[in-house]
């Protein structure tokens, strides 16, 4: 498993989809850090002080702009296999399905954790730069910015997982990616709005990523329990999605 799980990872390496996801969310980054540094005491928003260095890390976070690159890159790493019909390959050097699927489902998390890490190191590394400029010294021991690193990791190892159980469910990659869209955008944004059921859309995945990621609170659920809806969704898609690719036919 330890082999097949390097191997999937060695592949990832030798793409350029990583690194092309990777440069988008570090440029995001660094655009957060230059708009609300030079934003910054103006229109309301806060001055530049050392609590300001947990707030630009929190930015890719705060905007699930993370949660949905790790979905992006599971889904993308699951359907390219039969999109570039590399599939029949990989299942002839390892007939038996279910460990191909679990390697994925082992090695696109870890690249999704890897993926968050590199964008808030980068993001930081900005952040604390621009700050030692003004005479400002960033604290890296906030509590605040550890609970911010945590939480990131987290919710992009889980969209990573939820990813390849959809790419594994669907398999074609623009259905895959079109119908998550449609999902996100339409059913649980605008019908949820249109039918008036906040009840109702706090239980959905999107939502309970939210949740997990940004703790709203109020009418929404707690951190926690989004967290651990996640979690339940993105187990439930990894085992329908590890199931269908064992029983069905590659063609």
């Amino acid at each position: 498993m330890i082999r097949l799980v390097r191997a999937e990872l060695t592949k990832l390496a030798t793409t350029r989809l990583l690194y092309g996801v990777a440069a988008a969310m570090a440029a995001f980054g660094v655009l957060a850090v230059v708009v609300g540094a030079t934003t910054a005491g103006q229109q309301g928003n806060p001055s530049l002080s050392a609590d300001s260095f947990a707030m630009f890390v929190a930015a890719p976070v705060r905007h699930t702009l993370l949660a949905g690159a790790a979905l992006l890159l599971g889904i993308l790493g699951m359907t390219g296999e039969f999109r570039h019909h590399t599939v029949t390959q990989t299942f002839l050097v390892t007939p038996d399905r279910g460990r191909v699927v679990a390697a994925k489902l082992v090695a696109y998390p870890l690249a999704a954790i890897a993926l968050a890490l590199t964008t808030m190191v980068v993001t930081a590394a900005v952040a604390a730069g621009w700050l030692a400029a003004k005479g400002i010294t960033p604290s890296l021991l906030d509590a605040r910015l550890g609970r911010v690193v945590g939480v990131a990791l987290l919710a992009a190892g889980l969209c990573g997982l939820v990813g390849v159980g959809v790419g594994a469910l669907v398999r074609n990659q623009v259905a895959a990616l079109v119908g998550t869209l449609v999902w996100v955008l339409v059913v649980e944004g605008l019908l949820m709005s249109l039918l008036h059921a906040p009840s109702l859309g706090k239980w959905l995945p999107s939502a309970a990523a939210k949740a997990a990621i940004t703790s709203p609170g109020g009418a929404q659920l707690s951190r926690l329990a989004g967290t651990l809806l996640l979690a339940g969704y993105a187990l439930a898609l990894a085992l329908a999605g590890t199931r269908l690719v064992v029983r069905r036919d590659i063609t």
